[in-house]
């Protein structure tokens, strides 16, 4: 599927990166299309797909948003990239330092994103620290001269590339190619667009959740909605809450609030919520 030249196709994210969207397969009837195949069902009205796809994802029902594909180009920090290949079911292709000299490109965060460890979170921020101009400084500095003593051993003394890189710093940015099903990318912008993700990945999940639904917009409109600000509870957390509400509610309280039937939230999801809220305790079962 061509490129829509009406869409934005690329953003750049933080000082020198990019992710830029270089293929579609499938659109937003291809996961309706692919579950209707083991009934034969013939293709149908836009509301009815928007009502499959929103209950497949609200569901879990997730084979058929495999069968569309994007791909895209990234360009990022060493250090971004590193938590990216972690999502192992993607296909990558990354560029090498043996076959070419790198751009002499670096990642500077700006002076507001330094801050203190997170007292509570190992592995978070905290309160901005007030020496982030010296140290933003000092990272320059360093970047800089790592990029003259690595130019200098290629250019120089003929060192070979894949040597000349050792010391290279994971502020370096590096350029991939990226290709994963609509699964594959719900699942990495759930945990990616997080507010606990760090910032820096969590910008480009975000460029890329912003072009992505453009060409999927019912498909991410119900993963926005059953998956990325959806809730779930714990056990314990629904006994606390059923506890911290007393009062169950009355089937007449519930039937005023509930919407007229749409696709958006049809008759059988009033049913799905309204078990939800007897499992919790919350209904009085008259």
């Amino acid at each position: 599927m061509p490129l829509n030249p009406d869409f934005q196709n690329e953003k750049q994210v933080l000082d020198h990166g990019y992710v830029r969207l270089m293929g579609v397969m499938g659109d937003d009837s291809s996961p309706d299309s692919d579950a209707r195949i083991s009934t034969g069902v013939a293709a149908r009205s836009e509301a009815q797909q928007t009502t499959l796809v929103r209950f497949l994802l609200r569901h879990k029902h997730t084979t058929p948003f495999e069968g569309s594909v994007m791909k895209f180009e990234v360009r990022a920090p060493i250090m971004v990239i590193r938590e990216w290949f972690r999502h192992r079911t993607f296909s990558y292709n990354e560029e090498s330092g043996r076959y070419k000299q790198l751009d002499p490109l670096y990642y500077t965060p700006e002076e507001d994103r330094i801050s203190y460890q997170a007292k509570s979170n190992h592995q978070g921020s905290g309160e901005m620290h007030p020496e982030a101009a010296k140290f933003v400084q000092e990272w320059h500095e360093e970047q800089v001269a790592f990029e003259e003593g690595y130019n200098e051993l290629i250019q120089t003394h003929n060192v070979a590339r894949e040597l000349a890189r050792l010391n290279m710093p994971v502020s370096h940015y590096s350029t991939f190619v990226v290709t994963g099903n609509l699964l594959n990318w719900f699942r990495f912008l759930q945990l990616r667009m997080d507010e606990t993700a760090q910032y820096e990945i969590r910008v480009y999940a975000n460029a890329i959740f912003e072009i992505a639904k453009q060409y999927f917009p019912r498909s991410f409109e119900a993963f926005e909605d059953y998956w990325l600000e959806a809730v779930t509870l714990s056990r314990r957390e629904k006994e606390l809450l059923a506890k911290m509400l007393g009062q169950a509610i009355s089937e007449e309280c519930l039937g005023g609030a509930i919407p007229e039937p749409g696709p958006y939230f049809t008759k059988r999801e009033a049913g799905e919520f309204r078990q939800k809220l007897l499992r919790m305790g919350l209904l009085k079962n008259d």
